[in-house]
């Protein structure tokens, strides 16, 4: 299925401190997720929402970037896009912008039912094989045009397909995201 920005649902960070555009998320509905895809405006420095229980990737797609400051950890500066960055949700993240505001792909997946996984890809010529035993795989067409089983996605469209063995091909940049269901949940 194709997810387009215009299918993004806008909505307030749970810290209240900016703007996420939910691109997808698993259920659809409630307040627990298994899994969720967002795009989130950072305008300003400032703190995350903290979320408990979750495993956090994120990766800079628009902007100079950001250094990210945590209680927990050793600071991480994040200014190559799309190189993915994983930590855990309920660390104290601080972020100090580096020149502007900036936008960076989130992927928060409840680590106690799921694992997630995400890499940076460039698409030239040959298909580019994923297998997802049980769960999903996302692809965030960063750059260029894409093609998974027919559908076809363009620089800020997202694919969003089941469980199998899937080909990604095409020419351009994109953000590869996996969520494995764990066995017994």
């Amino acid at each position: 299925m194709k997810i387009a920005a215009r299918d993004f649902l806008a909505m307030p960070w749970k810290n209240g401190q900016g703007v996420t555009h939910e691109i997808a998320r698993e259920p659809a509905g409630g307040e627990r997720f298994l899994w969720r895809l967002s795009l989130a405006e950072v305008a300003a420095s400032g703190d995350f929402s903290v979320f408990p229980g979750y495993d956090r990737t994120i990766a800079l797609v628009a902007g100079e970037g950001m250094e990210l400051e945590f209680e927990e950890a050793p600071a991480k500066r994040l200014d190559r896009p799309f190189e993915p960055f994983g930590f855990r949700g309920e660390w104290h993240c601080r972020s100090r912008l580096l020149s502007g505001p900036c936008r960076d792909l989130n992927l928060m997946v409840d680590r106690s039912r799921a694992v997630g996984k995400a890499e940076r890809l460039v698409l030239e010529t040959a298909t580019i094989p994923r297998d997802v035993s049980e769960g999903w795989l996302l692809v965030y067409c960063a750059r260029g045009e894409i093609e998974i089983e027919g559908e076809r996605a363009v620089a800020g469209e997202v694919l969003k397909l089941g469980s199998g063995r899937h080909g990604i091909a095409g020419r351009g940049l994109v953000l590869a995201m996996t969520v494995h269901i764990l066995r017994g949940t």
